[in-house]
């Protein structure tokens, strides 16, 4: 399997079944579910946490299309 990550086997299927490239939109969107995620009254500190990690390796407020 290719890299880590939830996307990488989402209900069974690889990033080619998936049609994933790592796009900007791609990316944008994946950014945007992390901002959502630290946004969420609802979301632990340690998700929290880790959606902040994954928007600095994604490359922080860049990531987000039309940036």
């Amino acid at each position: 399997m290719e890299g880590a990550g939830h996307q990488m086997n989402a209900a069974g299927y690889s990033e080619a079944e998936q049609k994933i490239d790592h796009s900007t939109e791609d990316i944008s969107h994946a950014a945007q579910g992390h901002k959502a995620n630290i946004s969420n009254p609802n979301t632990s500190e340690k998700s929290k946490q880790h959606s902040k990690e994954e928007l600095e390796i994604l490359g922080g407020n860049k990531a987000f299309y039309g940036k």
